[in-house]
């Protein structure tokens, strides 16, 4: 059988769908990953077959109003600021939308079921109306509870007692509206061309399948967040599904030189988050924090462009890098600071260091904060309230000995889980059997 796996956004929103299609592939399914054009290279370099959507996500994070997004951080100014972002990006949407169902319903494609992102849910619209499964498959808790808040609000909201369990429960109602909302103008559009204005709805699909009780995969653990005891059997908590090695990739020379010459450094790095006005400010708090503390750094650019002039001002303790495979450098690090992104945060426990999150928006506050809680690294620092005493501090409380070996800890109990595997073995049993627990 032939599976879609839908994941259009960054490669941290990619990576995951990516190692769960490895693992589909190794039990005898025909995984296609369909995901914007950017990430061709690298998914085709595991042999996994890509549908490219003529999307380019590098292009897109440099408008306007989708950089603002990456500046919501709070619930509220989260919601303001991807509804914005998400008129203005209207039409590009609908492209997408029309150009994954012309993939969906291809003959040559012959796809039998999907799984998609929870941004992606009108892809669970689609394969209704195809009459193909839809397994949604989710990075971060996306299944309504009412032992804590929705992730939006997790890093923000406490609630105890009764009436605290009435408004976590409330709170997961509201966050999938949102998230919906944030597609639902595209989705009716992409509807209407279709002749079929009637099929989305306000109420979220999230919720309709939750009704139906179909399948929702957590790629992440139990030992960061638990399994609440009021979710249904439909709801599988698997383990994170993380990628082996990049086959291709060599670390460079220099890199490797850099951590040979002395102790493991502190990494520091944020993704695909971009902020061209404040980069060389944050590079010049990052500096200062790592020299106070006596330590060495490793500092990633991801998606950002380096200020001119900067690299001949930097000191010989900092080594600056575009990118790296986080499954191979971040065992080589003391410690990783980062945005906070459900698969960065995932990668630095798995490695076993304690970490430092400087939440920007969306999901990264709950991780941030979920990390202290867990005592695996030091207290997280909004983005806007970033300082050189503020990093340094938070990383002192990180490299302590106590938050190193609870890292240590969590990261030996992380590897030892086979997320991937449950993942698939829970696709296989649905699939064959609609049953989640049957084995095969």
């Amino acid at each position: 059988m032939k599976i879609a796996l839908l994941s259009v956004g960054t490669r941290g929103d990619v990576q995951p769908f990516l190692a769960l299609a490895l693992g589909l592939q190794q039990a005898g399914y025909k995984p296609l990953i369909i995901s914007a054009k950017n990430e061709a290279a690298f998914v085709q370099s595991f042999g996994i077959p890509f549908h490219a959507l003529n999307v380019d996500i590098q292009q897109i994070m440099d408008n306007q109003e989708v950089h603002a997004m990456a500046k919501g951080d709070s619930p509220l100014a989260f919601a303001k600021s991807h509804l914005e972002g998400s008129k203005a990006l209207k039409q590009t949407m609908v492209q997408v939308q029309e150009e994954i169902w012309d993939a969906l319903r291809n003959g040559e494609n012959n796809v039998g079921a999907v799984i998609f992102h929870p941004g992606m849910q009108n892809a669970f619209l689609m394969a209704q109306e195809l009459g193909l499964p839809a397994i949604m498959a989710s990075p971060f808790p996306f299944a309504a509870t009412r032992e804590f808040p929705a992730i939006l609000f997790y890093g923000k909201l406490r609630w105890n007692g009764l009436v605290g369990r009435v408004l976590n429960r409330s709170s997961h109602a509201l966050f999938e509206q949102l998230f919906w909302m944030l597609g639902y103008g595209a989705a009716k559009e992409f509807w209407k061309r279709q002749g079929k204005s009637h099929i989305p709805k306000l109420m979220p699909p999230s919720r309709t399948r939750a009704a139906c009780t179909m399948l929702t995969l957590m790629g992440y653990s139990r030992h960061v967040f638990p399994r609440p005891s009021d979710w249904s059997e439909n709801v599988a908590l698997t383990g994170y599904w993380m990628l082996p090695n990049e086959p291709d990739w060599m670390p460079p020379a220099d890199l490797v030189q850099f951590l040979e010459d002395g102790e493991a450094p502190v990494y520091v790095g944020f993704g695909s988050i971009k902020d061209a006005a404040t980069f060389k400010t944050t590079l010049e708090i990052v500096v200062q924090a790592v020299e106070r503390l006596g330590r060495r750094a490793v500092i990633a650019l991801g998606w950002s462009s380096l200020p001119e002039g900067v690299s001949a001002t930097l000191p010989k303790n900092v080594f600056l890098l575009s990118s790296a495979p986080h499954s191979w450098l971040f065992p080589r690090m003391a410690a990783v600071v980062h945005h906070g992104g459900a698969g960065t945060t995932a990668a630095g426990l798995l490695a076993g260091k304690p970490t430092v999150i400087i939440p920007h928006t969306g999901d990264q506050p709950a991780w941030g904060l979920r990390v202290w809680e867990l005592g695996a690294g030091g207290k997280p620092i909004p983005k806007k309230k970033l300082s050189a005493l503020g990093l340094e501090a938070s990383l002192r409380e990180a490299l302590q000995p106590t938050a190193v070996a609870k890292a240590s800890e969590i990261g030996e109990k992380l590897r030892a889980e086979s997320g991937v595997q449950n993942a698939v073995q829970i696709i296989s049993n649905v699939l064959k059997y609609n049953s989640i627990n049957q084995l095969s």
